[in-house]
């Protein structure tokens, strides 16, 4: 194989390789806490005090090379463990950060007392590695391997993890916050099976049928892809389908095009790495990101703003022309070339871009998806709020529905900011009413969203945007069997009469009564406590 294939993934017009012959992920250097003196710190994992004690290990860590006496095991998921939950295993994604605590606006909420609000935070480092930060909580995070556990209290077998400082965590590695009741292990890899919440299929519209085809077939093929489509629609998602189900044991590596460097010493540091003490500044080596994703997938997002010098730099590479060595690496310096699945995704057409010939040419010279409008896609909106909800329940302990003439409005909306503008209308209308249910003294039960509640909000954010409300009524969906509800401003505005006419219209259904009332499901339940109905 040419040097310019091996850059390039080794895949044009290649059979898929086995699995015996797919790239391996690539081995770096153990890390070590950002801050602090390695020598005198009692609290160094056996991980860091084995790379300290070699000195061969520790040079070859800086220029990156591989050092089998202590290889790092990455994690691929976290097991969440919580006392009185179902457990959650959460895939993790190097371009992302998780934080974890009792608030609500954590990734992962963990609603015990002995949790802080917001407790720690896991998080890729530069140096290809995941590490764990306490932020300061109260009780304190422990830090253990999995076969440490402990019948009493595991605390005590555990070490506890120093604030402000990260601590570097490999598979089996296991976390505990504030006590043994909240739990984090760190997986190997993601579950087979695992998705974001329920899948059907069976309801989707044809246009996100072609689509899921085409992703299945994307991932059987090693050739680039080229994804188009609106800021919003679901690009990066699309991408990273295809690196799952293609099975690449590599990490999916996301490389913002738009944010790169125009400094060629900087964009060298950013798409190839740097070793320790390349710059003022440079503590630790750094592993680049066309190393990061060697064995597995390079997304290029937004590829219509790589600056020119970018352009040039990865031409020299892909096609094996240009040095590989991470800035400040010894002139001797020997690396094999990356191989990558490459994917690239624009919001323009490849010929309305500023790319040079060449490599738009290579972009090109695979498959493409055209990805489509939630507008296109409207009658698959229902299936999204039911996934969008799965997540809010899992992850964030908030049970929520929305009623039918809810989402039938959702429906017949527009959305400029396409998939990501309506989960982000999903979650903040759920995190408003679950709020005002615990304003009135009610306990957090299943959160019923009404039609009102929707329309309140996206009215109140058209005004922060400096639009106006719209006076008529919205048209009522053919879905919505029921009229606009009606406002309620307050629970004690209802009256018994309202409770028993409503109760009577619908046959003693609480869930529709509430709803043709213009209220949650629990404060009616709890207005009718207050007024003695059965």
């Amino acid at each position: 194989m040419t040097s310019e294939d091996e850059a390039s993934g080794g895949v044009e017009g290649q059979e898929r390789p086995s699995p015996s012959s797919r790239p391996s992920r690539r081995r770096t250097h153990q890390a070590v806490p950002a801050s602090g003196p390695q020598e005198e710190d009692p609290a160094i994992d056996t991980r860091n005090e084995r790379l300290r004690r070699e000195p061969r290990a520790r040079e070859a860590a800086e220029v990156g090379r591989n050092w089998e006496a202590a290889p790092y095991r990455e994690p691929k998921a976290l097991l969440v463990q919580r006392e009185g939950i179902e457990d959650l295993t959460v895939p993790l994604y190097p371009d992302r950060s998780y934080v974890f605590g009792r608030a609500p606006e954590c990734t992962v909420v963990f609603p015990h007392d002995a949790v802080s609000r917001q407790h720690g935070r896991l998080s890729f480092r530069e140096d290809h590695r995941w590490v764990f930060r306490d932020l300061n909580s109260k009780n304190g995070s422990f830090m253990g391997r999995e076969e440490e556990q402990a019948p009493v209290d595991a605390r005590l077998h555990f070490q506890r993890v120093g604030p402000s400082r990260d601590w570097v965590l490999e598979v089996g590695d296991v976390v505990l916050l504030g006590n043994s009741k909240s739990r984090i292990t760190l997986l190997a890899e993601v579950p087979l099976g695992l998705g974001v919440g329920p899948r059907a299929k069976q309801e989707t519209s044809p246009v996100t049928t072609r689509l899921e085809r085409s992703i299945d077939r994307c991932a059987r093929h090693y050739l680039p892809v080229f994804l188009r489509g609106d800021s919003g629609t679901g690009k990066t998602f699309i991408a990273r389908e295809i690196h799952s189900r293609g099975g690449l044991e590599g990490n999916f590596v996301i490389l913002n095009c738009g944010r790169l460097p125009q400094d060629p010493a900087a964009l060298q540091s950013e798409l190839l790495g740097h070793v320790k003490g390349a710059y003022t500044g440079a503590s630790i080596a750094r592993v680049g990101k066309l190393y990061s994703a060697n064995g597995g997938t390079l997304f290029l997002d937004e590829v219509e703003f790589l600056p020119r010098i970018a352009q040039d730099f990865l031409i020299d590479v892909l096609e094996g022309t240009g040095s590989l060595a991470p800035l400040g690496a010894p002139a001797d310096f020997r690396e094999p070339p990356p191989r990558f699945r490459l994917i690239s995704a624009s919001k323009v057409p490849l010929r309305q871009t500023a790319l040079r010939p060449d490599l738009a040419q290579r972009l090109a010279a695979g498959d493409f998806i055209i990805l489509p409008t939630l507008e296109e896609r409207s009658e698959d909106i229902p299936h999204l709020v039911e996934v969008f909800l799965h997540r809010l329940k899992v992850e964030q302990q908030y049970d929520a529905e929305l009623t039918r003439d809810a989402i039938a409005f959702l429906q017949r909306s527009s959305w400029p900011g396409q998939i990501r503008e309506l989960e982000s209308t999903v979650k903040t209308v759920v995190a408003r009413e679950a709020a005002q249910q615990e304003l009135e003294g009610l306990e957090r039960q299943r959160t019923l969203v009404t039609l009102e509640a929707v329309k309140s909000y996206l009215e109140q954010r058209e005004l922060g945007f400096g639009g106006a409300v719209p006076t008529t009524p919205a048209r009522i969906s053919p879905l919505s069997e029921e009229p606009p509800p009606v406002v309620r401003k307050r629970p004690s505005d209802l009256t018994e009469l309202d409770i028993r006419g409503a109760l009577e219209k619908h046959q003693g259904n609480k869930t529709r009564a509430s709803v043709s009332l213009g209220v949650a499901l629990n404060t009616l339940k709890a207005r009718m406590k207050v007024l003695g109905i059965e």
